[in-house]
Formats: structure tokens, C-alpha cells, sequence
């Protein structure tokens, strides 16, 4: 919805000319009521009284115009307009941050004196007006909070939750640096160099795009960094692993920095200004990351539905190089936009939580985006919506991408210009990539299941409903977390109907444990800094429930893994109060055991489906084939299990010694007082004795002969000390063990990285 300066204050050009009152009890000496909540003291024909300050006075039946409204008595007066008369007749015209208006058939509004916009305006709040006053007193160009400084840090997940992607600007290229480790003491030897290149100009100032990327992370670990910004080393940052078994994410709707200018300010009854508004917002914003963090007990991730920043969209406008006034105006958008951004980016949490943003639309026409955040396993989209007279390429500001933490796939879907093809393969690389997940959850911006009245039913949510309604149900998705709409709303369980029926639902109710729900919850997150809120809607049938508290809010994810029993609880808080304005809605299923056999080539490249593909080459990971003309990983599962074909086990433990090689080169080793074999991809160094076999077609017999023959391979010996659950026991240049304790098993995560789960 447009604000009012550019909206419904056009009408300013309407003039509305005042006739004689309309109070009918005038014509009997008393004037109309002027309040809002009035009581009806005695019919009077097709008339009322009522009765204010002890005096009678008649309930009025149309509204007017109040011709003493000055800035001092009435808010409306701010934008040029009068206040109604009359508070008692009903508005026709509401918004959150616009406040109430009356709408005349001439097409003229009042305001309601007690219709003010109900917006997160700071300075209404008593309880944080210390912290409020300080933050005022920092904010400013050079002071500690300057948001002309566009060189913040971004911190975002990697591909699992054992590495940390980073993003930042700068204006040098030869420092694409972090120096990473487990004391504050970093050093060179500690240093990750990434990449850079040229990405945009800002007054006149040339800025590079870095982005690097960290591996090995642990659980319950505490790691320090610190970035190299334009040849300088700033100061190091303690980063926290949390437990793998119970973690919980953050989630909002959308932080929509800067939507608060030209809003009119209850506490100062004035319009905000661009930098009053934005002020006000980042604010707000710190608040919601601070209080969320702190009600989630330190949480894992940071989850935003979009729309981070609000201004950004004047290159929608095809006829923006007409004049030079519309450039200017886009120029100025385009900088409040990266002030928009520095304010996202400002709170000092955000160094220390991953954050996960998926893009809305009021940041769908820039590159800003994907400048500032480097995404996992990023799904580009083409598009030819971009800023005109800009050298940008034609792939789309934000992009599709997933990873995974712990047990759980988040994918991330860009869904400003994606179409149906394009998620059906970001789905299916995501599943194929992280198969063996318990819990699946998606997050985007545009709400496809919700009773928002603002866009919940527009033709693009409709579009993407048809779309992502059947692969929701398809790859069984727990969650899905939206934004948009700047309301709350909860749906029952939803799954795929039909081409006619494109859902089904089943119900769901708070406060009640869902064993294997069927179906997918989708939940329209309101504006985490309460810079817009909207109403809520006409009611829809897959709704469970939809609010608007008009204040900040958050929700959190909490994830348990107890007594062989998963359970994901989902509730929703106010950020000053944290009181509880939805949930707990609990889901639970029962903990699965890991597969011994995964796809070790994986997210990379998938693994050959043919068992009889050639070998075509072979690196430190394993054998590579090829089909339909792309690299695929082989799995030998054959040669694991080569000793059953003479009679005898394999080896359950492979980190076995090596007793006897017989005469094929096969590996040998007891265990349960009898021979096994070992898989031939075991690393061995050893002296023994060689080992013969004869083989008939009913019976295999064995021979031991003595000999002083010595076999030693260029591989290094399997390490006696295995990793513990949840540890690193493989991956490119892992100088660890490669094995796992007992009840765990060595699961390929990336090629930098297998884990003990």
C-alpha cells in the first residue's frame, strides 16, 4: 500500500466545500456528540441522545468537517488535512500506519483525532526511553552509528552447519580475508582467502563485493574471527556452536527498514523525515534481534522472510531515465536503500548468528542483495528486471538456495520471477543434496496460504500457490515461513488436492502434539520492527488463526531430540513484552537412524544410479563415472562386501589389523575369532604374513603359509582413535580419523567435510 504523500493525500487537489451543519439537534438548541464511544440515553425519533460532560447532546448521523483542526489539536493537520468532526461515525478508510480517515463522496478525507497511525513509533514507549535517548545521541554521519557506512559484515550459513559464508564491501580487492580459529591469538596460518570483484559505485565511490567461506566448525564449540577490512584487521569476534540435539532458529517478517519516513510521529506530532524514519527502524530493529536472541537462549540461525529494507523500487518504473528529476529520485532511493541495508546489518548479534534472508519485492529490482549476503549452494535465475542504464548482469537480485543445519533442510526460494520448472529443480537438488533430514522447512517471501488483506490474494501469490502447493506435499515440508502481508496468520495442515482443488487441509490446534503431521503449516510472519502493519482479512478456510497486535514480533523454532523422540514446538512473541501471541503448535516424530550408506559425492554431483557405470577417474574422495554427460560418484558397493563371495564376513570394524594379504592383494583381518575382510578402499601399512585361498564350487578352503614377504601401500594407516558422534571424520585435506565410534557412522556433509552422526 502507498503511504499517504504519494496515496490518498493526492487528494489534497480536491477541494471540499463546507455546507451547513449536518447535526440534526441542532434544530433543538443542542449540539452533535463529539466522542467516540457514546451511550444512547433515549430514542428520539429516528434520532438518539446521548450525553457527554453531563450535558445532552445528539449522535450524530454524518460526518463533517472540523473547521477549528490546527497542528495542535489535530494530527491530520501534519499532512494538510482537517479532522473529522464527528468520532462516533465509523471510518471507511483504515491503516496501521496511515491512521483512520473518513472519505467524503466528493472524494475529500478527515482524520479521526483518535485514529492515529499505530506504526512502532519509538517515542511512544516510556520503558525504553533511556536506551532510545542513547541510541538518538550516537546516530548521525561520523558518530558511532553512521549508516553511511556501507562496509558492514554479513554473516550467513554455509552448506551444513559446519561452515560460515561472509560478505562484505569494501573499497580495496586485495583483501578478501578472515582469519578463523579456536583462540583469540589468529594468525596468518589461520587466514581464509576468498574472492572479490568490482560491484557497485556509491557517490562516487567504488565498492567490491568479498565473499569467503569457512569449514570444520563443531558442535557445542567456541570459535574467534576476524575480518581484514581494506588492509586493516579489525577487532576479533567470539562465535558459539550450539548443541546439535536442542537448537532453536529465530524467525521474522519483514524488517522493512526505513518504511517509517514520512510517517506522522505520535510522540513528536510531526512527519518523520527519511533519516528520522530510518532512525527509528533500526532502532526497532535491534530490539527484535536482541530480545529474540535472548527469549531463544542464544538461537542457531536468524530466519527473515524479506523485504529487509524498503526503499528500491523506483527502477520499476520503465519511464525512469525520461527526466532528470526521475533520476534523481532514483539516485536518492537507491542510497536510502543502502543506508536501508547498513541498519539491517548494524546490530553486533549479527556477527555472531548466522542470518538467513530470503528477498522480497521491494528489493527485487537491485542487485543489493546478492552484494551484501553470500548464499549456499545459490540457484541463479535469470531475469531481465534490473536497473536501467546500470551495467548489472540479467540474473536476479536475491537467488534460490538451501543448506543444512543439524537434522534440518532449509531452502530458501526467490519468489519474485522463479517459475514452476525452476523450483521443481531448486527442490530437487536440495533433496537429493540432503536426503536423510528430519525436518524441512522453506522460507520466501510472497505468503501463498494466508488471509493478509493486502496482497494474500494477488495473481503472483496465486501463481506460486499452483506451483509450490504440490512440492511442498511432494517432498513432505514441515514448515513453510512467509512475510508480505504485515499481519500474523497460522494455517492448518495443508497438502495437494488437485488441478481443480489445488489444497486440502487438515485441522491443527494449539497447545496439542502432532505425531507425524500430514501436511504442510504455513505461517505469514507480521513486520518484526513494526515499521507497516496492515489489517487482517476476509477469513479463509485453511486459516487456523491471523492476528495484528500491532507491535514488533518474532517467533522461534525449537528443536529437541530426546528419549529416540524429535519434536519441533513453533510459537510466536511481542519483542517488548514477549508476551506469547500464537503457539506452542508442536509437531514430533520418531528420531531415525542414520544410513549406513550415503551418496559421498553429494551436493556437488549426485551418484552414478547405474551400479555398472565405468570408472573414469579416481581421486581422494572415490570413484568418478559419468552419465547423461555430467560427473557422477560410484559406489562400490560390491567390493565392500568382497570376502562374502569366499565364505567370510566383512569386517563391521575396519579399522581392524591387517593379519594376512592374500594373493589378489585382499585385505584380512579377525574379528569374533574368525577371518573378515576388509573393504579394499582401507587404508593399510603393515608387515604380515600372505595369505592363499582356494576356491571350489561348493566349499572354500583356506591355506596359511609362512613367508617372509613384506607388503606396504603409499596410504597412510586408518587411525586407532575414532571420532565421537557429531565430530569430523572425513573430508579434502582431513588429517583425522576417518572412522567413528561405535552406534555412528561416518556420513558424507560436502567435500570438505563427513561427519560421525
Amino acid at each position: 500500500m502507498r503511504k499517504l504523500t504519494t496515496g490518498l493525500f493526492l487528494s489534497l487537489l480536491t477541494l471540499y466545500v463546507k455546507a451547513e451543519s449536518s447535526c440534526w439537534s441542532e434544530s433543538y438548541n443542542y449540539e452533535c456528540c463529539r466522542g467516540r464511544n457514546l451511550e444512547i440515553v433515549e430514542k428520539f425519533g429516528d434520532y438518539y441522545w446521548s450525553e457527554e460532560n453531563g450535558i445532552r447532546c445528539g449522535i450524530p448521523v454524518t460526518q463533517e468537517m472540523d473547521d477549528n483542526s490546527t497542528k495542535d489539536n489535530c494530527w491530520g493537520k501534519l499532512f494538510g488535512y482537517k479532522c473529522c468532526k464527528y468520532e462516533s461515525i465509523p471510518n471507511n478508510y483504515e491503516s496501521a500506519v496511515e491512521g483512520e480517515w473518513y472519505k467524503f463522496p466528493d472524494g475529500s478525507y478527515c482524520a479521526y483525532r483518535t485514529g492515529e497511525p499505530k506504526f512502532n513509533d519509538r517515542e511512544r514507549y516510556d520503558e525504553t526511553r533511556e536506551q532510545w535517548n542513547d541510541f538518538k545521541s550516537k546516530w548521525g554521519e561520523g558518530k558511532e552509528i553512521d549508516v553511511g557506512n556501507f562496509k558492514r559484515l554479513s554473516v550467513l550459513p554455509g552448506k551444513d552447519e559446519s561452515q560460515l559464508n561472509f560478505g562484505w564491501y569494501s573499497t580495496t580487492t586485495e583483501y578478501p580475508l578472515i582469519r578463523f580459529g579456536t583462540t583469540k591469538e589468529l594468525t596468518e596460518e589461520d587466514e581464509v582467502k576468498g574472492d572479490n570483484y568490482e560491484c557497485k559505485a556509491i557517490n562516487g565511490v567504488q565498492y567490491y563485493c568479498n565473499q569467503v567461506s569457512v569449514t570444520g566448525l563443531k558442535p557445542n564449540s567456541i570459535y574467534y574471527y576476524k575480518r581484514n577490512l581494506d588492509g586493516t584487521w579489525e577487532e576479533t569476534i567470539e562465535f558459539k556452536t550450539k548443541d546439535p540435539e536442542n537448537f532453536r532458529f529465530v524467525f521474522l517478517g519483514d524488517p522493512q527498514i526505513g518504511s517509517s519516513r514520512g510517517s506522522y510521529s505520535i510522540g513528536n506530532r510531526k512527519q518523520f523525515s527519511d533519516d528520522e524514519g530510518l532512525r527509528n527502524d533500526a532502532f526497532n530493529w535491534n530490539m527484535t534481534i536482541f530480545n529474540s536472541y535472548s527469549k531463544a537462549n542464544e538461537a542457531s540461525l536468524i530466519l527473515s522472510a524479506g523485504d529487509n529494507a524498503d526503499s528500491g523500487e523506483t527502477p520499476s518504473n520503465g519511464d525512469i531515465l525520461d527526466n532528470i528529476s526521475n533520476i534523481s529520485k532514483m539516485s536518492t532511493d537507491l542510497l536510502r536503500q543502502e543506508k536501508e541495508y547498513s541498519s539491517l546489518l548494524l546490530p553486533e548479534l549479527m556477527q555472531k548468528v548466522p542470518f538467513v534472508p530470503a528477498v522480497g519485492n521491494h528489493e527485487s529490482y537491485t542487485a543489493t542483495y546478492r552484494y551484501h549476503f553470500n548464499t549456499p549452494n545459490s540457484y541463479k535465475v535469470e531475469s531481465e528486471n534490473q536497473i536501467p542504464g546500470y551495467n548489472y548482469t540479467s540474473i536476479t537480485p536475491g537467488y534460490n538456495y538451501y543448506f543444512k543445519h543439524n537434522n534440518v533442510l532449509i531452502v530458501v526460494l526467490e519468489s519474485n520471477y522463479g517459475n514452476e520448472e525452476i523450483y521443481t529443480t531448486v527442490m530437487n537438488m536440495a533433496n537429493d543434496a540432503y536426503p536423510d533430514v528430519d525436518w524441512r522447512i522453506a522460507l520466501f517471501h510472497h505468503d501463498i496460504f494466508s488471509d493478509g488483506y493486502i496482497h494474500s490474494e494477488e495473481g503472483r501469490v496465486q501463481e506460486l500457490r499452483q506451483w509450490l502447493t504440490p512440492l511442498f506435499d511432494k517432498f513432505n515440508f514441515d514448515l513453510v515461513i512467509n512475510g508480505h502481508d504485515h499481519m500474523y496468520s497460522a494455517s492448518h495442515f495443508i497438502t495437494y488436492g488437485n488441478n481443480n482443488n489445488i489444497y486440502k487441509f487438515e485441522k491443527i490446534e494449539k497447545n496439542k502434539i502432532y505425531k507425524d503431521p500430514n501436511g504442510t503449516m504455513f505461517i505469514t510472519a507480521n513486520c518484526s520492527t513494526g515499521s507497516k502493519l496492515y489489517d487482517v482479512g476476509d477469513p479463509k478456510d485453511f486459516i487456523y488463526f491471523s492476528n495484528q497486535t500491532f507491535t514488533s514480533t518474532f517467533g522461534l523454532l525449537d528443536f529437541k531430540n530426546e528419549n529416540g523422540k524429535l519434536q519441533l514446538s513453533i510459537t510466536s512473541y511481542e519483542v517488548d513484552t514477549y508476551k506469547v501471541t500464537d503457539g506452542p503448535y508442536i509437531f514430533e516424530k520418531d528420531a531415525k537412524e542414520v544410513p549406513k550408506t550415503t551418496c559421498w559425492s553429494l551436493p556437488d554431483y549426485p551418484c552414478c544410479s547405474n551400479e555398472n557405470t565405468a570408472v573414469i577417474t579416481t581421486d581422494e574422495q572415490g570413484d568418478w563415472g559419468v552419465e547423461n554427460g555430467d560427473w557422477c560418484g560410484i559406489i562400490n558397493k560390491k567390493e565392500s562386501c568382497w570376502a562374502e563371495e569366499q565364505g567370510y564376513p566383512c569386517c563391521s570394524d575396519t579399522n581392524r589389523k591387517v593379519e594376512q594379504i592374500d594373493d589378489n592383494g585382499n585385505a584380512w583381518a579377525i574379528e569374533n575369532n574368525d577371518w573378515c575382510g576388509l573393504p579394499k578402499n582401507t587404508n593399510i601399512t603393515t608387515t604380515t604374513t600372505r595369505r592363499t585361498t582356494t576356491t571350489t564350487t561348493t566349499t572354500t578352503t583356506t591355506t596359511k603359509t609362512t613367508t617372509t614377504t613384506t607388503t606396504t601401500t603409499t596410504k597412510t594407516p586408518e587411525p586407532t582413535q575414532c571420532s565421537n558422534k557429531w565430530d569430523q571424520c572425513g573430508g579434502m585435506n582431513w588429517a583425522g580419523p576417518n572412522c567413528c565410534v561405535e552406534g555412528t557412522y561416518c556420513t558424507f556433509v560436502n567435500p570438505y567435510y563427513s561427519q560421525c552422526l
